[in-house]
């Protein structure tokens, strides 16, 4: 019989209670709403000083708007050299004793490289039709008794990048054949080298911001743990933990960083509808019908993202640096 009790436990000791899934659920509940109290006080606190809290969230907004904007032109640069991918061009001049048979075979087999997508043989013929049709000059030039025009091959390169444009033309320069190695994009290569540009200052720029974001939000978040030392103190001598008493700083850095994203995504609204306006003018005058891309709804969200996330982790690092040097 004793042995049966002590497999079986003392049935007179009471059993440990288990928590139910109600009880877990309320847990969470009660979890849930402390950090809403915590929130609703935070913002209490902002809104009771208006002008301070203003100049935060106006100061991370526009560290937030100056590389979103250098990332969106940097898109928009690549979307449009990747539509007008296909006017870049690299016209080869052949000799004047090439044959036409023997430009032709060579137009033949360029288009077997890789690095090439859409080649043409002109004949000199060929191309003095095309310049009187382009130029109006059909009678004066049929005076001419001989033809000026060289045959050429025309070439659209596969990657119109500036490295790979000039290996190409150095490679073209070197068959036998090759007179002159013209490039008809210039101006694509040179849009290509900025946009290249622009990624590396926006890449530098976000680096920046962020460094000074955290200073910002961190400066603030010393000034009003200092504003609240007598209350940290008194959190600490009953008991509270670091992470409690950093609980509202946290939120107050996260706030900051909501507000300072809306305000960025506002104000790049704003920037791009006095942009527009002129862009319009300038497209038409091109006959083009290139849109601005990359500043949407999700690129508002990144910016909001990004500013919540780096307000916590400012605020994280400020916070716990000084509540742990104020002592109880």
């Amino acid at each position: 019989m004793s042995d049966a009790k002590h497999r079986n436990g003392n049935p007179d000791q009471p059993r440990p209670r288990r928590n139910t899934r109600a009880e877990q659920t309320e847990t969470f509940v009660d979890l849930v709403k402390l950090h809403q109290r915590t929130i609703r006080g935070c913002a209490r606190r902002l809104l009771q000083t208006p002008a301070s809290s203003l100049v935060t969230l106006l100061a991370v907004a526009v560290a937030l708007l100056l590389p979103a904007l250098l990332f969106g032109l940097n898109i928009n640069l690549a979307s449009l050299l990747s539509d007008v991918q296909g006017s870049a061009q690299v016209t080869l001049y052949l000799q004047d004793e090439v044959s036409e048979a023997k430009g032709q075979e060579g137009s033949d087999c360029l288009l077997t490289r890789r690095d090439i997508r859409i080649d043409y043989y002109a004949s000199p013929s060929q191309a003095l039709d095309e310049f009187s049709a382009s130029s109006g000059l059909e009678d004066l030039l049929q005076e001419i008794a001989a033809n000026p025009l060289p045959e050429a091959i025309v070439l659209t390169p596969t990657d119109v990048s500036p490295a790979a444009i000039d290996q190409l033309v150095r490679q073209l320069q070197e068959l036998l054949l090759a007179d002159m190695v013209q490039v008809g994009s210039l101006w694509l290569q040179r849009l290509a080298a900025i946009s290249n540009l622009i990624s590396v200052i926006a890449s530098v720029l976000a680096v920046i911001v962020i460094l000074g974001l955290f200073f910002v939000v961190g400066n603030t978040i010393k000034l009003a743990i200092e504003n609240r030392k007598a209350e940290v103190r008194v959190i600490k001598l009953v008991g509270g933990s670091d992470m409690y008493v950093a609980r509202p700083f946290l939120y107050t850095g996260f706030l900051y960083g909501v507000g300072g994203g809306i305000l960025a995504t506002l104000l790049q609204g704003i920037v791009l509808t006095i942009f527009n306006s002129n862009l319009e003018v300038l497209m038409k005058l091109y006959e083009s019908d290139f849109q601005l891309r990359g500043f949407g709804f999700m690129s508002g969200i990144l910016i909001i993202v990004s500013g919540a996330s780096i307000g916590w982790a400012a605020a994280l690092m400020a916070s716990l640096r000084h509540i742990r040097a104020i002592n109880p």
